[in-house]
């Protein structure tokens, strides 16, 4: 898959680890995670690699094309908040306190369960199964896309400069050259994209653009000028197996939990005290339609 996850997306990495802020990997068995070189102290103690490695790999690999270093210097922040407030609860001695306690239990309650679904779902959502799910919704999930290649530059003034000389068959050339954008390497590639992949403004001209044609004035976004080259259009693209992977693998591990689930309730006696009633079954969802 090409570099689709660039500074564009909306949805980026960096979004998910800030969502995730404090909590991602604060469940992690942080003396297993004491490993690695040291890439920062926090009043004196050590964060090692292993435990930014931990939650790096919680990241779907899709989200990071190009990003690997800003995601991990996001994460590396997280990680040392969270030792900052590990090292403020033990000074307030807080683990003494009964609403801690309670906390706790429910937090280690959580995290058994956690535990035991996502060994099911790593189990049965396996490549093997991916590739299955793939090829049977591939057909029916097509949508309009283009292929582009951008130069991204601080100022109107560069980006208009390009655009007096900047062609077609130079295009790769003159973004390695000028584009100070994270595809600068790879000649400005962004591969294939839908709409609503990008930011308004840039997807409004890549779409309205001749195909194997330069876009005849510069976009303006929040990180800076780009100059557009449309290669291709197709209006009903097959996106690849990597760039539906995420998609999926969030279907099928739903599935699998829920299979999981109604078993263990199948096979359990639950019974509801006088006055309560059972929430209704949820409705079954309609197939999805093609995007």
């Amino acid at each position: 898959m090409q570099d689709t996850m660039s500074l564009l997306l909306r949805k980026s990495a960096l979004a998910f680890v800030a969502g995730g802020a404090l909590l991602l990997g604060a469940c992690g068995d942080k003396n297993n995670n004491e490993t690695g070189e040291t890439l920062a102290t926090v009043n004196g103690v050590a964060v090692k690699s292993g435990r930014v490695d931990e939650q790096m790999a919680q990241i779907p690999p899709a989200m990071m094309q190009g990003r690997e270093a800003d995601v991990r210097r996001q994460i590396l922040d997280r990680v040392i908040d969270q030792e900052l407030i590990a090292q403020e609860a033990k000074r307030l001695k807080v683990t003494g306190e009964e609403a801690y306690k309670t906390q706790l239990t429910a937090v280690e309650d959580q995290l058994k369960a956690n535990y035991v679904i996502a060994k099911k779902v790593s189990e049965t959502v396996t490549p093997e199964a991916l590739q299955q799910a793939y090829d049977a919704n591939k057909a029916n999930v097509t949508f309009p896309a283009v292929k582009a290649r951008h130069i991204l530059v601080p100022t109107e003034a560069e980006a208009n400069s390009i655009l007096a000389t900047v062609t077609p068959a130079n295009f790769a050339e003159t973004a390695k050259k000028f584009s100070k954008g994270p595809s600068a390497n790879t000649g400005g590639e962004l591969g294939w994209f839908r709409r609503e992949a990008m930011i308004p403004e840039f997807a409004s001209v890549a779409f309205n653009t001749t195909p194997g044609t330069v876009a005849r004035t510069p976009v303006k976004t929040q990180f800076g000028w780009h100059v557009i080259l449309v290669e291709e259009r197709n209006d009903r693209y097959t996106p690849p197996l990597e760039m539906m992977e995420p998609q999926l693998r969030q279907e099928l591990a739903q599935t699998v939990v829920q299979g999981y689930l109604g078993d263990l309730r199948k096979n359990a006696t639950i019974t509801y005290s006088e006055g309560v009633a059972p929430a209704a079954p949820a409705a079954a969802e309609a197939p999805a339609a093609a995007q």
